[in-house]
Protein backbone atom coordinates (compact mmCIF):
# COMPACT_ATOMS: atom_id res chain seq x y z
CA UNK A 1 0.00 0.00 0.00
CA UNK A 2 1.38 3.42 -1.00
CA UNK A 3 1.67 6.25 1.52
CA UNK A 4 -1.06 8.25 -0.22
CA UNK A 5 -3.44 5.27 -0.06
CA UNK A 6 -3.47 5.37 3.76
CA UNK A 7 -5.60 7.51 6.09
CA UNK A 8 -3.46 10.55 6.87
CA UNK A 9 -3.26 12.34 10.21
CA UNK A 10 -3.31 16.09 9.58
CA UNK A 11 -0.42 18.07 11.04
CA UNK A 12 -2.00 21.44 11.77
CA UNK A 13 0.26 24.39 12.65
CA UNK A 14 -2.59 25.82 14.73
CA UNK A 15 -3.14 22.65 16.77
CA UNK A 16 -2.00 22.45 20.39
CA UNK A 17 1.35 20.59 20.21
CA UNK A 18 0.72 18.60 23.40
CA UNK A 19 -2.71 17.42 22.27
CA UNK A 20 -1.41 16.66 18.77
CA UNK A 21 1.40 14.64 20.35
CA UNK A 22 -0.97 12.57 22.50
CA UNK A 23 -3.01 11.69 19.42
CA UNK A 24 0.09 10.82 17.38
CA UNK A 25 1.34 8.49 20.10
CA UNK A 26 -1.89 6.50 19.92
CA UNK A 27 -1.31 5.89 16.19
CA UNK A 28 2.12 4.29 16.46
CA UNK A 29 5.81 5.10 16.15
CA UNK A 30 5.65 5.90 12.40
CA UNK A 31 2.45 7.62 11.32
CA UNK A 32 1.26 8.61 7.82
CA UNK A 33 0.55 12.34 8.01
CA UNK A 34 -0.60 15.22 5.85
CA UNK A 35 1.43 18.42 5.90
CA UNK A 36 -0.03 21.78 4.86
CA UNK A 37 -0.84 21.86 1.17
CA UNK A 38 -1.97 18.25 1.15
CA UNK A 39 1.60 16.87 1.14
CA UNK A 40 1.82 13.30 2.45
CA UNK A 41 4.73 12.09 4.59
CA UNK A 42 5.63 9.72 7.40
CA UNK A 43 6.15 11.10 10.91
CA UNK A 44 8.32 9.45 13.56
CA UNK A 45 6.61 10.03 16.89
CA UNK A 46 8.61 8.26 19.61
CA UNK A 47 12.22 8.87 20.65
CA UNK A 48 13.77 5.67 19.29
CA UNK A 49 12.03 6.00 15.92
CA UNK A 50 12.84 9.72 15.62
CA UNK A 51 16.51 8.99 16.30
CA UNK A 52 16.39 6.09 13.86
CA UNK A 53 14.96 8.37 11.17
CA UNK A 54 17.45 11.16 11.86
CA UNK A 55 20.40 8.78 11.58
CA UNK A 56 19.06 6.21 9.10
CA UNK A 57 21.51 5.05 6.46
CA UNK A 58 18.74 4.72 3.86
CA UNK A 59 17.28 8.20 4.44
CA UNK A 60 18.83 11.37 3.04
CA UNK A 61 18.25 15.12 3.40
CA UNK A 62 18.87 15.62 -0.31
CA UNK A 63 15.50 16.58 -1.88
CA UNK A 64 16.66 15.21 -5.25
CA UNK A 65 15.41 11.88 -3.86
CA UNK A 66 11.84 13.23 -3.46
CA UNK A 67 10.07 12.52 -6.79
CA UNK A 68 7.09 14.73 -5.93
CA UNK A 69 9.38 17.74 -5.70
CA UNK A 70 11.22 16.94 -8.90
CA UNK A 71 8.15 16.34 -11.07
CA UNK A 72 6.24 19.44 -9.97
CA UNK A 73 3.65 17.85 -7.68
CA UNK A 74 5.10 20.04 -4.95
CA UNK A 75 4.56 23.58 -6.31
CA UNK A 76 7.00 26.46 -5.95
CA UNK A 77 4.49 28.25 -3.74
CA UNK A 78 4.24 25.41 -1.21
CA UNK A 79 4.51 27.18 2.11
CA UNK A 80 7.33 24.96 3.40
CA UNK A 81 9.40 24.91 0.20
CA UNK A 82 12.23 27.06 1.60
CA UNK A 83 12.75 24.55 4.41
CA UNK A 84 13.34 21.56 2.14
CA UNK A 85 15.25 22.97 -0.82
CA UNK A 86 18.63 24.69 -1.06
CA UNK A 87 22.39 24.32 -1.41
CA UNK A 88 23.33 24.41 2.28
CA UNK A 89 24.34 21.35 4.31
CA UNK A 90 20.83 21.18 5.80
CA UNK A 91 19.58 19.92 2.42
CA UNK A 92 22.41 17.56 1.55
CA UNK A 93 23.29 13.97 2.36
CA UNK A 94 26.25 11.62 2.08
CA UNK A 95 29.54 12.98 0.79
CA UNK A 96 28.08 16.40 -0.09
CA UNK A 97 26.84 16.87 3.47
CA UNK A 98 30.11 15.67 4.97
CA UNK A 99 32.08 18.14 2.83
CA UNK A 100 29.88 21.11 3.74
CA UNK A 101 29.71 20.21 7.43
CA UNK A 102 33.47 19.78 7.65
CA UNK A 103 34.02 23.20 6.11
CA UNK A 104 31.45 24.83 8.43
CA UNK A 105 32.63 23.00 11.55
CA UNK A 106 36.24 24.01 10.86
CA UNK A 107 35.05 27.61 10.90
CA UNK A 108 33.09 27.05 14.13
CA UNK A 109 36.20 25.60 15.74
CA UNK A 110 37.85 29.03 15.52
CA UNK A 111 35.27 30.46 17.94
CA UNK A 112 35.55 28.50 21.22
CA UNK A 113 32.04 28.47 22.64
CA UNK A 114 32.96 28.33 26.33
CA UNK A 115 34.99 31.53 25.95
CA UNK A 116 31.76 33.35 25.05
CA UNK A 117 30.23 32.95 28.53
CA UNK A 118 31.37 36.35 29.91
CA UNK A 119 30.14 38.20 26.83
CA UNK A 120 26.79 36.39 26.82
CA UNK A 121 26.38 37.21 30.52
CA UNK A 122 27.15 40.87 29.88
CA UNK A 123 24.55 41.03 27.09
CA UNK A 124 21.95 39.33 29.31
CA UNK A 125 22.63 41.77 32.16
CA UNK A 126 22.37 44.73 29.81
CA UNK A 127 19.04 43.57 28.42
CA UNK A 128 17.62 42.84 31.88
CA UNK A 129 18.69 46.25 33.16
CA UNK A 130 16.86 47.78 30.22
CA UNK A 131 13.68 45.91 31.17
CA UNK A 132 13.60 47.87 34.41
CA UNK A 133 13.20 51.11 32.45
CA UNK A 134 9.99 49.89 30.85
CA UNK A 135 6.62 50.61 32.41
CA UNK A 136 6.10 48.73 35.67
CA UNK A 137 2.31 49.14 35.40
CA UNK A 138 1.90 47.21 32.16
CA UNK A 139 2.93 43.67 31.24
CA UNK A 140 6.25 43.33 29.45
CA UNK A 141 6.74 40.97 26.52
CA UNK A 142 9.75 38.97 27.69
CA UNK A 143 10.08 37.27 24.32
CA UNK A 144 10.40 40.55 22.46
CA UNK A 145 12.62 42.37 24.95
CA UNK A 146 14.85 39.55 26.22
CA UNK A 147 14.52 36.09 24.62
CA UNK A 148 14.71 37.56 21.11
CA UNK A 149 17.55 40.12 21.33
CA UNK A 150 19.89 37.94 23.43
CA UNK A 151 20.58 35.19 20.86
CA UNK A 152 20.39 37.70 18.00
CA UNK A 153 23.16 39.82 19.49
CA UNK A 154 25.25 36.77 20.35
CA UNK A 155 25.08 35.12 16.92
CA UNK A 156 25.69 38.44 15.15
CA UNK A 157 28.81 39.02 17.26
CA UNK A 158 30.01 35.48 16.56
CA UNK A 159 29.45 35.99 12.83
CA UNK A 160 30.98 39.46 12.91
CA UNK A 161 27.93 41.11 11.36
CA UNK A 162 25.78 44.01 12.67
CA UNK A 163 22.57 43.32 14.59
CA UNK A 164 20.74 44.81 11.62
CA UNK A 165 21.66 41.66 9.69
CA UNK A 166 18.83 40.03 11.62
CA UNK A 167 16.53 42.95 12.40
CA UNK A 168 16.31 44.03 8.76
CA UNK A 169 15.52 40.44 7.75
CA UNK A 170 13.21 39.66 10.67
CA UNK A 171 10.03 39.69 8.59
CA UNK A 172 11.68 37.56 5.89
CA UNK A 173 12.88 34.99 8.42
CA UNK A 174 9.42 34.94 10.00
CA UNK A 175 7.73 34.28 6.65
CA UNK A 176 9.91 31.22 6.10
CA UNK A 177 9.58 29.59 9.54
CA UNK A 178 5.95 30.51 10.22
CA UNK A 179 4.40 30.40 6.72
CA UNK A 180 0.72 31.10 6.36
CA UNK A 181 0.06 29.16 3.17
CA UNK A 182 -0.91 30.38 -0.26
CA UNK A 183 -4.69 30.23 -0.13
CA UNK A 184 -4.79 34.00 -0.62
CA UNK A 185 -2.73 33.70 -3.77
CA UNK A 186 0.15 35.63 -2.20
CA UNK A 187 2.04 32.64 -0.78
CA UNK A 188 4.48 32.21 -3.68
CA UNK A 189 5.12 35.97 -3.86
CA UNK A 190 5.76 36.13 -0.11
CA UNK A 191 8.17 33.20 -0.19
CA UNK A 192 10.04 34.48 -3.24
CA UNK A 193 10.27 37.99 -1.80
CA UNK A 194 11.57 36.69 1.53
CA UNK A 195 14.19 34.50 -0.14
CA UNK A 196 15.27 37.33 -2.46
CA UNK A 197 15.64 39.74 0.47
CA UNK A 198 17.76 37.23 2.38
CA UNK A 199 19.92 36.41 -0.66
CA UNK A 200 20.55 40.10 -1.40
CA UNK A 201 21.36 41.02 2.20
CA UNK A 202 23.70 38.10 2.87
CA UNK A 203 25.49 38.53 -0.45
CA UNK A 204 26.21 42.14 0.55
CA UNK A 205 27.43 41.04 3.99
CA UNK A 206 29.83 38.53 2.44
CA UNK A 207 31.14 41.14 0.01
CA UNK A 208 31.75 43.49 2.92
CA UNK A 209 33.65 40.81 4.83
CA UNK A 210 35.86 40.13 1.84
CA UNK A 211 36.76 43.82 1.81
CA UNK A 212 37.21 44.01 5.58
CA UNK A 213 37.88 40.54 7.05
CA UNK A 214 37.88 40.04 10.79
CA UNK A 215 38.35 37.48 13.53
CA UNK A 216 34.82 36.15 13.17
CA UNK A 217 32.80 33.23 11.85
CA UNK A 218 31.77 34.87 8.57
CA UNK A 219 35.41 35.49 7.64
CA UNK A 220 36.24 31.94 8.71
CA UNK A 221 33.47 30.57 6.48
CA UNK A 222 34.78 32.59 3.53
CA UNK A 223 38.29 31.27 4.15
CA UNK A 224 37.28 27.69 5.10
CA UNK A 225 39.12 25.07 3.06
CA UNK A 226 39.58 21.33 3.04
CA UNK A 227 42.34 20.03 0.78
CA UNK A 228 41.89 23.00 -1.52
CA UNK A 229 38.08 22.76 -1.55
CA UNK A 230 35.94 25.61 -0.33
CA UNK A 231 32.32 26.69 -0.20
CA UNK A 232 30.85 27.86 -3.50
CA UNK A 233 29.29 31.32 -3.49
CA UNK A 234 25.75 29.94 -3.16
CA UNK A 235 26.83 27.43 -0.50
CA UNK A 236 28.46 30.30 1.39
CA UNK A 237 25.29 32.40 1.27
CA UNK A 238 23.07 29.52 2.35
CA UNK A 239 25.45 28.36 5.08
CA UNK A 240 25.56 31.90 6.49
CA UNK A 241 21.75 31.97 6.32
CA UNK A 242 21.54 28.62 8.08
CA UNK A 243 23.91 29.67 10.89
CA UNK A 244 22.18 33.03 11.26
CA UNK A 245 18.61 31.75 11.43
CA UNK A 246 19.39 28.57 13.38
CA UNK A 247 21.55 30.62 15.72
CA UNK A 248 18.62 32.64 17.00
CA UNK A 249 15.19 31.26 16.04
CA UNK A 250 15.35 28.01 18.03
CA UNK A 251 17.16 29.64 20.97
CA UNK A 252 14.44 32.28 21.24
CA UNK A 253 11.89 29.50 21.61
CA UNK A 254 14.08 27.49 23.98
CA UNK A 255 14.33 30.45 26.37
CA UNK A 256 10.69 31.50 25.99
CA UNK A 257 9.27 27.98 26.35
CA UNK A 258 11.40 27.20 29.40
CA UNK A 259 10.57 30.46 31.17
CA UNK A 260 6.90 29.78 30.51
CA UNK A 261 7.15 26.41 32.22
CA UNK A 262 9.16 27.82 35.14
CA UNK A 263 6.50 30.45 35.77
CA UNK A 264 4.00 27.60 36.08
CA UNK A 265 6.39 25.58 38.29
CA UNK A 266 7.84 27.94 40.95
CA UNK A 267 8.99 24.96 43.01
CA UNK A 268 11.47 24.21 40.22
CA UNK A 269 13.05 27.66 40.50
CA UNK A 270 13.28 27.19 44.28
CA UNK A 271 15.06 23.85 43.76
CA UNK A 272 17.71 25.54 41.64
CA UNK A 273 18.14 28.39 44.11
CA UNK A 274 18.55 25.87 46.92
CA UNK A 275 21.30 24.10 44.99
CA UNK A 276 19.41 20.84 44.52
CA UNK A 277 19.61 21.27 40.74
CA UNK A 278 21.31 23.52 38.19
CA UNK A 279 20.16 25.75 35.38
CA UNK A 280 21.75 23.20 33.03
CA UNK A 281 19.26 20.64 34.41
CA UNK A 282 16.45 23.09 33.69
CA UNK A 283 17.60 23.62 30.10
CA UNK A 284 17.86 19.87 29.50
CA UNK A 285 14.31 19.34 30.72
CA UNK A 286 13.12 22.35 28.74
CA UNK A 287 14.54 20.82 25.57
CA UNK A 288 12.87 17.49 26.32
CA UNK A 289 9.52 18.81 27.49
CA UNK A 290 9.05 21.65 25.03
CA UNK A 291 11.32 21.16 22.03
CA UNK A 292 11.77 24.40 20.06
CA UNK A 293 11.55 22.30 16.90
CA UNK A 294 8.11 20.77 16.48
CA UNK A 295 8.57 18.74 13.27
CA UNK A 296 11.98 18.39 11.60
CA UNK A 297 11.63 18.41 7.81
CA UNK A 298 12.52 16.24 5.85
CA UNK A 299 14.28 12.95 5.06
CA UNK A 300 13.72 10.88 1.89
CA UNK A 301 14.05 7.14 1.40
CA UNK A 302 16.76 6.36 -1.14
CA UNK A 303 15.35 2.84 -1.44
CA UNK A 304 12.54 0.75 0.01
CA UNK A 305 13.23 0.25 3.70
CA UNK A 306 11.52 -0.74 6.92
CA UNK A 307 11.27 1.54 9.95
CA UNK A 308 9.46 0.57 13.16
CA UNK A 309 7.86 -2.34 11.32
CA UNK A 310 6.49 -0.09 8.56
CA UNK A 311 7.51 -0.26 4.90
CA UNK A 312 8.74 3.12 3.68
CA UNK A 313 8.90 3.19 -0.10
CA UNK A 314 11.72 4.72 -2.11
CA UNK A 315 11.10 8.46 -2.46
CA UNK A 316 8.77 8.73 0.53
CA UNK A 317 9.41 11.80 2.72
CA UNK A 318 9.81 11.27 6.47
CA UNK A 319 9.41 13.84 9.25
CA UNK A 320 10.92 13.54 12.73
CA UNK A 321 8.37 14.90 15.21
CA UNK A 322 10.82 16.16 17.83
CA UNK A 323 8.24 17.60 20.22
CA UNK A 324 6.45 14.26 20.26
CA UNK A 325 9.76 12.39 20.69
CA UNK A 326 10.50 14.43 23.81
CA UNK A 327 7.11 13.48 25.25
CA UNK A 328 7.53 9.77 24.45
CA UNK A 329 5.50 7.99 27.19
CA UNK A 330 7.36 4.75 26.52
CA UNK A 331 10.66 6.36 27.45
CA UNK A 332 9.76 9.02 30.02
CA UNK A 333 7.67 8.44 33.12
CA UNK A 334 4.95 11.10 33.37
CA UNK A 335 6.20 12.49 30.08
CA UNK A 336 3.74 15.40 30.13
CA UNK A 337 5.15 16.72 33.42
CA UNK A 338 7.99 19.26 33.63
CA UNK A 339 10.44 17.63 36.05
CA UNK A 340 14.09 18.70 36.15
CA UNK A 341 14.90 15.81 38.50
CA UNK A 342 14.01 13.06 36.03
CA UNK A 343 16.95 10.85 35.06
CA UNK A 344 15.89 10.86 31.40
CA UNK A 345 15.84 14.64 30.93
CA UNK A 346 18.75 14.48 28.45
CA UNK A 347 16.99 11.84 26.36
CA UNK A 348 15.56 13.93 23.56
CA UNK A 349 16.28 14.83 19.95
CA UNK A 350 15.67 18.58 20.16
CA UNK A 351 19.02 19.29 18.46
CA UNK A 352 18.66 16.42 16.03
CA UNK A 353 20.66 13.22 15.96
CA UNK A 354 23.42 11.66 13.88
CA UNK A 355 25.23 13.39 11.04
CA UNK A 356 22.94 16.44 11.08
CA UNK A 357 23.20 17.09 14.83
CA UNK A 358 23.07 20.86 15.34
CA UNK A 359 26.49 22.52 15.20
CA UNK A 360 25.26 25.29 17.50
CA UNK A 361 23.75 23.04 20.19
CA UNK A 362 26.34 23.88 22.81
CA UNK A 363 26.04 27.61 22.18
CA UNK A 364 22.23 27.45 22.47
CA UNK A 365 22.42 25.59 25.79
CA UNK A 366 24.94 28.05 27.24
CA UNK A 367 22.80 31.02 26.14
CA UNK A 368 19.71 29.50 27.74
CA UNK A 369 21.53 28.65 31.00
CA UNK A 370 22.92 32.18 31.31
CA UNK A 371 19.59 33.75 30.32
CA UNK A 372 17.62 31.83 32.97
CA UNK A 373 20.15 32.40 35.75
CA UNK A 374 20.34 36.13 35.02
CA UNK A 375 16.57 36.55 34.60
CA UNK A 376 15.50 34.83 37.81
CA UNK A 377 18.47 36.32 39.64
CA UNK A 378 17.57 39.91 38.81
CA UNK A 379 13.78 39.45 38.87
CA UNK A 380 13.07 36.72 41.46
CA UNK A 381 9.38 37.64 41.65
CA UNK A 382 8.82 37.33 37.91
CA UNK A 383 5.22 36.31 37.21
CA UNK A 384 3.10 35.52 34.18
CA UNK A 385 0.77 38.37 33.20
CA UNK A 386 -1.50 36.35 30.90
CA UNK A 387 -1.52 33.19 28.83
CA UNK A 388 0.83 33.53 25.84
CA UNK A 389 -0.40 33.03 22.29
CA UNK A 390 1.04 29.88 20.67
CA UNK A 391 3.18 30.13 17.56
CA UNK A 392 1.37 28.67 14.54
CA UNK A 393 4.13 26.73 12.79
CA UNK A 394 4.94 23.26 11.53
CA UNK A 395 8.74 23.44 12.02
CA UNK A 396 8.85 25.49 15.23
CA UNK A 397 7.13 25.28 18.62
CA UNK A 398 6.76 28.22 20.95
CA UNK A 399 4.86 31.44 21.57
CA UNK A 400 4.47 34.73 19.73
CA UNK A 401 4.88 36.63 23.00
CA UNK A 402 5.41 36.04 26.73
CA UNK A 403 3.66 38.74 28.82
CA UNK A 404 5.13 39.02 32.33
CA UNK A 405 5.20 41.26 35.37
CA UNK A 406 8.73 41.88 36.63
CA UNK A 407 8.02 42.87 40.25
CA UNK A 408 11.51 44.36 40.19
CA UNK A 409 13.98 44.06 43.02
CA UNK A 410 17.32 45.81 42.91
CA UNK A 411 20.26 43.54 42.24
CA UNK A 412 23.33 44.07 44.45
CA UNK A 413 26.11 45.81 42.51
CA UNK A 414 28.51 42.93 43.28
CA UNK A 415 26.47 40.61 41.07
CA UNK A 416 26.96 42.69 37.96
CA UNK A 417 29.31 41.45 35.29
CA UNK A 418 32.28 43.79 34.75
Amino acid sequence: MDLTDRPLFTLDPHADPAEETRRLHTLGPLVPVELPGGVAAWAATDLATAQRVLGHEDLTKNPAHWPALGDGRIPDDWELIALVRGAAMLHQGGDDHRRLRLLASSAFARAPIEALRPRITAIADELLDALGSLSQDEPIDLREHFAYPLPVRVICEVLGVPDTAVSELRDSFHRLVTPQGSASGSGEADIRLAMADIQRSLTALIAGKREDPGDDLTTALIQARDHGDRLTEQELVETLFLVLIAGHETTINLITNTVHELLRNPITVAAVRDGAHTWADVVDEGLRFSSPVRHALMRYAVKDTEIAGVRVAQGDPVVASLFAAGRDPGHHENADSFDIGRSTRRDHAAFGHGAHYCLGARLAKIEAEIALAALFGQYPDLAAASAPDPLASIPLQGFTSLPVHLHTRERPPSRRTP
